[in-house]
C-alpha cells in the first residue's frame, strides 16, 4: 500500500499534517483528524485540505510581504462614506422633533471641538483648561434638557473608543481596501476628518437653504462637488456591506438600532420584574402570591436574552412564543440562579430532545403565558414600553394567542362516574380503617373513621360541585352553621391568599353561597367545624397549610388524593383520555354539572350553584331573587334543586364521632395496596454469602 502524502496514522485512523512557518519561530506542525481509516477516503480528503493549505499560505504571504497603502480614490471613498453617515445621523436627530432635537447645533459644536483636538498631530489629544471648561458647560446644559446621563468620560475618549480597530477594519473591508496596521491607522485619520467636517456642516441643519432643500444632506455637501466614477463605484460596493454607524454625534435615548418606544430604557427586563409584580398587585389586577406570574416573566427574560427594555420590539413576541413551543411539558424551568434558566436558552434547547406530539405543550398553557405577558406589556406601555407612535401597540402578545380547535376537547380529562365515587365512599377511609398511613386498609384491630380534609373534601365536592381550592381553602368562618339553612360561603379569604392579602376568586361569579346537603350534615360536618373552631384554627382544614411550598389542593393531592384514585382504579376500570390521563379532582365538578344536563333545569340556578357567569339580559340584569325573596328562601330552593338532580351515594355510611389525629398526621391516608413479600424475606445478607 503506497503512502498518502501529508498524512499520518494515529491508532489506525488518518490525520492531515503540515508545518506552518512563522516569522518568530522556525515552524509548528498542524494536525487535523480526517475521521476515517479508509485509505481511499483519506486520499480524497487530504487532497482537498492540501490545496486549501496552499491557497491560505499564499494569501498570508501576500498579506505579510506585499501589502499596499491606500490609494487616493479609497481615501476619498472613506471620507465621503463616513461624512454622509454622520450627517445622516445628525439630520435624523434634528428632524425627529424629540426633546433633544433643539440641542443638535450645540452638540455638533461640542463634538466639533473634540474632533479638532483629534485632528492635531499631538498624540496626547489634550485640551487647555478653557476649552475643557467650555465643553463641560455644554454637556451640563444638554443634560438639563433631558439628554441621556452618563457622559462623565471625556468626549475625545468616547470618540476614540468608537473608532476602534474593528470599526475601521470594517470600513476598509467595505470598500475593498487592504486591512494592514498602517492602513487602519491612516483610515482612522480620514474618519476623524470626516467626523469633524460632519460636525461643522451639521451646525447648518436649521439654515433656510437646508430646510428648504428636498435632500438636506446633498445641500450640506454641495460644495464638495460630484463624486468621481471610481469613488462612486467604491461607495456603491460598500452599500452592500453592513457597517455600524459610529456613535460620534448627539447621544440620545435611542438604541443602536431604531427604538419603537418613546424613550430608551437601558434597564434589563429582569430588573423590573419585582416592580411590575408589586404594581399590578397594588392595582388589584393580580392577586395571591404571583408565583406563576413571576415564573412566566422570568421565562420571557430567559428566552429573549434578558436585554435592555428599549431594545425589545414586536419580534420578541414571536420569539417568546416559539421558545415556549420548543419546551416539552416535562420541562422544569428552575430559577435565574439555579436550574435551566441560569444557563443560556439556546444552550439548554440544544440538550432537549425534539418535541413529539406526546411531549408538546398544551395550547392553553401557551395562551396563558402569552396572556400574562400581555398584561405586563399593557402595564409597561405606560412607562418603558410607551410606543413612539400614538395609539400604536408594539408588544402585542394577545394577537399571538392561538384559537383552540374543537377537536382538542378529546384531550380533556374524562369526568368521574357516580359508581366510581361510590367505590371511594365504600373504602375503609369512610367505613373504618387504620390510622395515619393505614386509613385505606382494614387490617386494624380497631378500625375507626378519622375526620379531616381526606374525609370531608370529596363529600363536599360531590354534593356542592365546587372547585378543588374553593373547598381546600375554606375557613371556619365560611361555614354558616347557625343559619336556618346551613351553607358555605365561597369567597376570598386570607387562607387562600398570602402576605395578609385575601385571594381565591377567579371571577366575581365564583363568589356564592351553597347549601350543605343533608348527607353532609348527617355525617357530622358541623360537629367537625365546632371541633376545629375549638382548636383555634382559622382554616377549616389546617393540615393543608402547614408549609409554604405546597398548600391547599396541591398538598391534598400529594397526601391523600393520589391514593384515593389508586383505590378506585384497583377495583374498577376508569376511563382515560387520548394522552392516558384519567379523571382528577376537578372531574368531580364535571360530574356534578352533568347531573343537571336534563330537560327542565333552571339555568340561572345551575349557574349560581356552579359559580358560572349568568347569560342573557334577564339573568344578568333583572333576576335579583336573593334581594326580593331573601337568602333563606333562595338557599332552600337551591338545596331542593340539588336534592332533585344529584343522586345520594352515601346512604350506607354511618355517622361516626368526630376523631382528630395530630395535625401533622391529618389527611395522610397511605396506599391501600398490600406490599409484596420479597422472595428472600427472612434471610440475612450474611447467610446468603
Amino acid at each position: 500500500m503506497s503512502r498518502i502524502p501529508f498524512t499520518i496514522r494515529i491508532e489506525g485512523r488518518y490525520s492531515f499534517r503540515r508545518r506552518i512557518h512563522f516569522r518568530n519561530i522556525i515552524s509548528k506542525p498542524l494536525t487535523l483528524a480526517l475521521h476515517t481509516a479508509d485509505p481511499g477516503a483519506a486520499r480524497e480528503r487530504v487532497a482537498i485540505l492540501a490545496a486549501r493549505f496552499v491557497i491560505v499560505r499564499a494569501d498570508v504571504k501576500t498579506m505579510l510581504e506585499g501589502q499596499r497603502i491606500l490609494t487616493g480614490v479609497e481615501i476619498e471613498a472613506i471620507f465621503r462614506r463616513e461624512l454622509e453617515q454622520q450627517l445622516g445621523s445628525w439630520l435624523s436627530d434634528a428632524y425627529e422633533n424629540a426633546p433633544w432635537s433643539s440641542s443638535v447645533i450645540e452638540e455638533a459644536a461640542r463634538h466639533g471641538e473634540a474632533y479638532r483636538q483629534l485632528r492635531l498631530p499631538d498624540p496626547r489629544h489634550d485640551m487647555d483648561m478653557f476649552e475643557r471648561d467650555k465643553l463641560d458647560a455644554v454637556k451640563r446644559e444638554s443634560t438639563q434638557k433631558g439628554m441621556t446621563p452618563g457622559w462623565e468620560r471625556p468626549l475625545v475618549d468616547q470618540i476614540l473608543d468608537t473608532l476602534s480597530d474593528d470599526y475601521v477594519a470594517t470600513t476598509l473591508k467595505a470598500i475593498g481596501a487592504p486591512r494592514s496596521e498602517a492602513n487602519i491607522a491612516a483610515a482612522r485619520t480620514h474618519l476623524i476628518r470626516a467626523g469633524a467636517s460632519a460636525c461643522t456642516r451639521a451646525q447648518r441643519v436649521f439654515d433656510d437653504d437646508v430646510l428648504d432643500a428636498a435632500d438636506p444632506l446633498r445641500a450640506m455637501t454641495a460644495d464638495l462637488g460630484e463624486l468621481s466614477p471610481a469613488v462612486a463605484a467604491l461607495l456603491a460596493d460598500a452599500k452592500r456591506v453592513a457597517l455600524p454607524i459610529a456613535q460620534t454625534n448627539l447621544p440620545s435615548p435611542a438604541a443602536p438600532t431604531e427604538c419603537p418606544f418613546a424613550i430608551y430604557d437601558n434597564r434589563r427586563f429582569s430588573d423590573i420584574i419585582e416592580d411590575v409584580l408589586r404594581e399590578l398587585k397594588q392595582d388589584k389586577i393580580w392577586k395571591g402570591d404571583l408565583k406563576q406570574q413571576r415564573r412566566i416573566m422570568q421565562s420571557f427574560a430567559w428566552i429573549t436574552g434578558d436585554r435592555e427594555l428599549g431594545s425589545y420590539d414586536h419580534r420578541d413576541v414571536a420569539r417568546f412564543k416559539n421558545g415556549l413551543n420548543r419546551l416539552p411539558t416535562t420541562f422544569r424551568f428552575g430559577g435565574p440562579t439555579k436550574g435551566a434558566m441560569s444557563r443560556p436558552f439556546e444552550e439548554v434547547i440544544g440538550e432537549i430532545d425534539p418535541i413529539s406530539p406526546g411531549t408538546a405543550r398544551n395550547l392553553k398553557t401557551i395562551n396563558r403565558d402569552l396572556s400574562t405577558m400581555s398584561t405586563v406589556a399593557k402595564h409597561l406601555a405606560l412607562t418603558s414600553w410607551k410606543p413612539r407612535i400614538h395609539n400604536a401597540l408594539v408588544m402585542d402578545f394577545a394577537s399571538a394567542t392561538v384559537a383552540i380547535q374543537q377537536d382538542e376537547n378529546a384531550e380533556l380529562r374524562p369526568p368521574w362516574k357516580k359508581e366510581e365515587l361510590e367505590c371511594l365512599f365504600r373504602s375503609p377511609l369512610y367505613e373504618g380503617g387504620g390510622a395515619g398511613k393505614n386509613r385505606l386498609r382494614v387490617e386494624s384491630a380497631c378500625p375507626r373513621v378519622w375526620h379531616d380534609a381526606a374525609y370531608w373534601a370529596p363529600l363536599i365536592w360531590y354534593y356542592t360541585h365546587a372547585c378543588r381550592e374553593e373547598i381546600c381553602g375554606l375557613e371556619v368562618s365560611d361555614v354558616f352553621d347557625d343559619h336556618p339553612v346551613p351553607h358555605i360561603f365561597i369567597r376570598e379569604n386570607l387562607t387562600r391568599g398570602r402576605d395578609g392579602v385575601k385571594a381565591g376568586e377567579k371571577r366575581i361569579a365564583r363568589r356564592r353561597k351553597i347549601p350543605l346537603h343533608d348527607e353532609i350534615l348527617r355525617l357530622g360536618l358541623l360537629d367537625y367545624v365546632a371541633a376545629i373552631r375549638a382548636e383555634g384554627h382559622t382554616a377549616l382544614f389546617p393540615e393543608l397549610y402547614l408549609f409554604d411550598s405546597k398548600r391547599g389542593g396541591a398538598q391534598f393531592y400529594d397526601r391523600a388524593w393520589r391514593y384515593m384514585v389508586q383505590w378506585i382504579t384497583d377495583r374498577m376500570e376508569v376511563e382515560v383520555n387520548d394522552k392516558g390521563k384519567g379523571p382528577d379532582i376537578h372531574s368531580i365538578r364535571a360530574l356534578g354539572s352533568s347531573f343537571y344536563e336534563v330537560d327542565g333545569v333552571n339555568e340561572i340556578m345551575r349557574a349560581d350553584i356552579m359559580g358560572h357567569a349568568r347569560s342573557g339580559t334577564n339573568a344578568k340584569h333583572y333576576s335579583k331573587r336573593i334581594k326580593t325573596e331573601g337568602l333563606e328562601v333562595v338557599l332552600r330552593e337551591r338545596l331542593a334543586f340539588i336534592d332533585r338532580y344529584v343522586p345520594e351515594i352515601t346512604k350506607h355510611l354511618e355517622p361516626a364521632p368526630i376523631r382528630l389525629l395530630s395535625i401533622e398526621a391529618r389527611s395522610r391516608v397511605g396506599s391501600g395496596r398490600h406490599r409484596r413479600i420479597r422472595s428472600d424475606a427472612g434471610t440475612s445478607k450474611k447467610s446468603s454469602i
